[in-house]
């Protein structure tokens, strides 16, 4: 199956995240930066996926976003799913991590949303 992982490499999380992914390498995984590639963005948006509101996992023709996007890639690289797959996750922790990967951008003098 090919996978592209559309993600915001200026989050240090996002990064790490992409990468241990790749390093789990099951399938055909590529891994994208949302903001070198605005066009294909502009096209998820039309779509309705927003990059600003979580990673974006196209595989084959399905496409998932934000927790639902990590749930997906925990399936089908093997992840343990001992805590993703939950509406704990899904509602509560997800978020958190979205504040925390703001807070942090905008600590490291970044933009934490990717213009498009």
């Amino acid at each position: 199956m090919k996978i592209e992982i559309y993600y915001d490499k200026d989050c240090p999380f996002c990064k790490n995240y992409a990468q241990l992914i790749k390093l789990r390498k099951s399938n055909d995984i590529t891994i994208i930066n949302a903001r070198d590639n605005i066009l294909d963005i502009k096209e998820f948006a039309k779509k309705g996926f927003d990059i600003n509101n979580g990673v974006i996992v196209v595989a084959d023709t399905l496409i998932f976003q934000g927790s639902e996007a990590i749930i997906f890639l925990q399936k089908v690289t093997d992840g343990k799913l001992f805590l993703y797959d939950n509406i704990l996750f899904k509602k509560v922790l997800y978020p958190i991590i979205k504040f925390i990967r703001r807070v942090l951008l905008i600590i490291l003098g970044k933009t934490p949303n990717i213009k498009y």
